[in-house]
């Protein structure tokens, strides 16, 4: 099954997802800024204490320390547990700085949060520098610095850079698009008659000259299309006045040669059976080189008499075969234009005989429908002379006319129904 992919679909999914993955890891970038920012001040408030012990004292220092929510512990054990269950106490260096969040998951805003300097007395006993700041201080600090300094959230920020970007896509996505939607239904709307028009501008280079090579390629089609139609149309009229002589002439040999030999009526009955074949195909050409426009004269006639005199038309093409032919036919009369039911019962009697070597024929009528079925040995290949040209022929009347078509081939089996409507011509 073919998937009809949409570019601008596409174009729009590309710059919606780089945008969120923009957006998503600048916002991660910008927390870790800022958590790093914080973490490199209270190392160095934490150094600045460690200076101020080393001069005044530890007890002293200590004493001073609850102004800034710094807590001072002598030794690995007095530390906090929680403290105690994330380090060992080997994991501790005076050269560095720790700290850690306490949080369910990675998303979740932390519950508290440990900052610890590990520092060595003059003594050198290890004691450590401790920061700890909980939910409660954390939210409150965190707002008071976004109301005084009226820095907006990174939640914001992001809301209103997606927002920002995404109306920035869509509008991108729109540029490009009208001018796609344009060469679309530009070209949908391209016509022999519209094909010599000047081609437009479509705002873009790459689809100026997608343009320019789809005319010129239609142009050069409806050029070789032309110069083919009136081939068709010149050599078949050419070759209509030889062929009606040699029809008349050979139908006249044929009433004025009553005695003539076996061995010369079979070549007269041949020139007769080609006279015919030429003069039917050259009616088809004829008929697929007209104007689709064209409506031919309507006339009343008799359905079934036609059929009748088509059908004893093309006998000669059973001539050697095992081939039956049933007609069941109702006798109608209707006002067609009698020359493309003629076309088509012709092209569909000789497609039947034809293609059938061996089995039955029927050919039925009822009102205005004509089903022909044939059955038996159906030629294909190198064995059928057929050349498609009838089939089709049958197919562009019906289809000028508003006819139904229809044609089924079930295992031994052809069929093939018309309905001469008028549906066309009434609506």
């Amino acid at each position: 099954m073919k998937i009809n992919q949409s570019l601008l679909r596409i174009v729009l999914t590309f710059i919606i997802s780089t945008i969120l993955i923009l957006i998503l890891g600048y916002s991660l970038l910008a927390r870790s800024f800022y958590l790093w920012g914080l973490d490199n001040s209270l190392a160095m408030n934490a150094i600045h204490i460690e200076k101020l012990i080393n001069i005044q004292g530890y007890e002293t220092v200590k004493s001073k320390l609850d102004v800034i929510d710094t807590d001072l512990y002598p030794n690995y054990q007095s530390l906090p547990d929680v403290i105690k269950s994330n380090y060992a106490p080997e994991d501790f260096s005076t050269q560095d700085h720790y700290s850690f969040e306490v949080k369910d998951a990675w998303y979740d805003y932390p519950e508290a949060a440990y900052f610890i300097h590990p520092a060595k007395s003059a003594n050198d006993e290890m004691y450590f520098i401790v920061n700890v700041f909980d939910d409660q201080f954390l939210v409150t600090e965190f707002e008071r610095i976004m109301v005084e300094s009226k820095m907006p959230s990174i939640g914001s920020v992001a809301i209103v850079a997606i927002l920002t970007f995404m109306l920035i896509g869509f509008s991108l996505a729109q540029y490009i698009a009208r001018p796609v939607s344009k060469l679309h239904q530009w070209a949908q709307q391209l016509t022999l008659k519209t094909i010599a028009d000047p081609v437009p501008a479509f705002g873009f280079r790459e689809l100026d000259e997608l343009a320019e090579k789809i005319h010129t390629n239609l142009q050069n089609i409806e050029k070789t299309l032309s110069r083919e139609s009136q081939f068709l149309q010149h050599a078949s009229h050419e070759l209509r006045t030889p062929i009606a002589v040699i029809l008349s002439n050979a139908s006249l040999m044929e009433h004025m040669w009553h005695d003539a030999p076996p061995a010369c009526q079979k070549p007269l009955d041949r020139i007769n059976r080609a006279g015919l074949t030429m003069s039917h195909l050259t009616e088809t050409l004829l008929w697929l080189t007209r104007n689709k426009d064209y409506q031919p004269k309507i006339e009343t006639f008799n359905l079934s008499h036609l059929t009748e005199e088509l059908v004893e038309e093309h006998q000669y093409l059973l001539g050697g075969k095992d081939v039956t032919v049933e007609l069941a036919l109702s006798s109608v009369t209707q006002s067609l234009p009698k020359v493309m039911i003629r076309i088509i019962i012709a092209n569909l009697i000789r497609n039947a005989m034809q293609h059938t070597d061996s089995g039955h024929i029927l050919i039925k009528l009822e009102q205005e429908t004509l089903t022909i079925v044939n059955w038996g040995e159906l030629l294909t290949g190198e064995k059928s002379d057929g050349f498609g040209l009838g089939i089709k022929l049958v197919k562009q009347i019906c289809t000028n006319q508003g006819w139904h078509y229809e044609q089924n081939v079930v295992h031994d089996a052809c069929t093939v129904e018309v309905i001469f409507t008028t549906t066309k011509r009434k609506a």
